[in-house]
């Protein structure tokens, strides 16, 4: 009898473990757009401007297609005659990255590690 009871015990154990599992979030994956497009395009350049803090963000038209991760500088400040104004820039440019969690494409920041969800863009994990 008490072996019996303590293979059942060892049954519910071992199941609810794996129901745990199951339940846990998907992890984040490095991850590429599949549906380039210009909404897309858009939606990233304004998740982007939310996530960094600025009021505009320009990146290339395949961005995210080829690579998980894009290094974003910030644009240099020029004189009329095309001489930076406060002369050479020292700050570091910003890293982000494109994730997938499940269903989900997410933008990270990087160095902060803010992340933010975006609606419209499909994206496959990098290979």
């Amino acid at each position: 009898m008490l072996k019996q009871l303590i293979g059942i015990l060892a049954i519910l154990a071992v199941g609810g473990c794996g129901a745990t599992a199951n339940e846990s979030p998907a992890q984040m994956q490095r991850a590429t757009l599949t549906n380039p497009s210009s909404q897309i395009h858009a939606e990233l350049q304004q998740a982007l401007a939310t996530l960094l803090g600025a009021s505009n963000v320009l990146i290339a038209d395949d961005a995210f297609t080829q690579l998980s991760q894009e290094v974003i500088e910030r644009a240099q400040h020029k004189d009329a005659n095309g001489l930076l104004i406060m002369g050479r820039s020292t700050e570091m440019p910003v890293t982000v990255q494109l994730l997938k969690q499940g269903d989900n494409c997410l933008l990270r920041h990087v160095q902060s590690g803010n992340t933010t969800s975006l609606s419209q863009a499909r994206c496959a994990a990098e290979k």
